[in-house]
């Protein structure tokens, strides 16, 4: 019985390596993907390592921040708040509130920033700093109180508990009998309806935030150096239009739009791959690389170019205390790796960047070669 015993301790031993040997080459190959920005690549493989290893916290996060690339906001939300439950982390935790922010859930992103400096010490770990994070709180306390000052304006706060059921309460089907089915959501307000924009090196993503849009509700067009939007809102509401100029050229083959529950998402393919100064233009704008500081006249674009809030002045406010402090022991290293990586060309960068994820957080290499 002994001998079996230990046969059986060594069968499951070896099937737990096997196990751990099938997630870890997918989650290797979809870092050095996800850190090339191949992230339609990336998610193929971080799916593989999440289906040989479901309980594992690490290939979610890291699915999580993929799933936030591709702008698939509600299954990045998901993936973050399974590998917060298997295993709690800054990062995890960041990655929740940037798809509930996206989602325009306010509370639920205020939480999970929040969660996220409490857990990195306020030092921060890569990817999540306590300054950014810091931000982050802070623009989910302006559009909490936005949405507080004039309620009904569409935004939502979901996040926050439900209330216990009441057990004297009728059953919920005898309710439901009694009531009327509930009203399709209505359509969002023509003038409330704002645009905002990112950009990787070879892509311009522009989001257009109306929310309960039916597809076949949405119009999009594509040419050299302009894009055009037109969305039937509904109900008399109007037609929201937006015609863009774009600062350079993009491949209109390469270019495509999807509809989701919170917003329109326009997908453009650069001609030229680099970055862009500004999204609009006369379309003869050039592309410089990443990175790389130009001289200019102008005020930088703010952190959250769709917001009405200030958040240049909360960026300085948040720069400006920051400079007070005086950091110690590890905060003080962590402050020395983000300077030198600031202060890192691109090259640099990008192989600081793979040497972290392809060695699981234990190295970092400026090594180019």
């Amino acid at each position: 019985p002994r001998r079996a015993t230990e046969v059986v301790r060594c069968t499951e031993r070896a099937a737990s390596a096997c196990d751990l040997v099938a997630m870890q080459v997918p989650l290797d190959r979809a870092n050095a993907l996800f850190v090339d920005e191949d992230f339609d690549g990336a998610l193929a493989q971080y799916n593989a390592a999440v289906a040989a290893e479901p309980d594992s916290g690490e290939a979610l996060a890291k699915r999580a921040a993929c799933n936030l690339k591709l702008g698939r906001h509600r299954a990045a939300a998901s993936d973050a708040a399974a590998a917060v439950a298997l295993q709690p982390s800054a990062r995890a935790h960041r990655w929740a509130g940037l798809a509930h922010f996206a989602l325009q859930e306010w509370t639920a992103a205020r939480s999970a920033f929040a969660a996220a400096l409490l857990l990195s010490g306020g030092g921060g770990e890569a990817g999540g700093g306590a300054a950014e994070l810091r931000r982050w709180v802070r623009k989910a306390d302006a559009e909490l109180a936005e949405a507080a000052a004039g309620v009904g304006s569409g935004a939502t706060t979901s996040g926050a508990s439900d209330p216990a059921p009441n057990p004297a309460a009728p059953p919920a089907s005898a309710v439901a009998a009694e009531k009327p089915m509930a009203a399709a959501p209505p359509p969002p307000d023509v003038s409330k309806v704002r645009h905002e924009w990112y950009q990787t090196q070879s892509h311009v993503v522009v989001s257009v935030l109306a929310r309960n849009v039916p597809p076949d509700a949405a119009a999009v067009s594509f040419a050299d150096a302009a894009a055009d939007v037109a969305i039937e809102l509904g109900n008399d509401a109007g037609t929201y239009r937006l015609a863009l100029s774009l600062f350079a050229r993009v491949r209109p083959d390469g270019c495509s739009f999807r509809v989701m529950p919170a917003k329109l998402e326009l997908k453009l393919e650069k001609l030229v791959p680099g970055k862009w100064e500004r999204l609009e233009g006369d379309g003869t704008g050039g592309a410089t690389a990443f990175n790389t500081a130009a001289a200019s006249d102008t005020a930088p674009r703010t952190v959250y170019s769709g917001s009405r809030r200030d958040w240049d002045a909360i960026d300085r406010e948040v720069t400006r205390a920051e400079e007070e402090e005086k950091p110690e022991g590890e905060e003080a290293l962590n402050k020395l790796f983000q300077q030198i990586y600031g202060n890192a060309s691109e090259e640099t960068r990008r192989a600081m960047n793979k040497s972290f994820q392809t060695s699981g957080g234990t190295v970092l290499s400026r090594d180019t070669s």
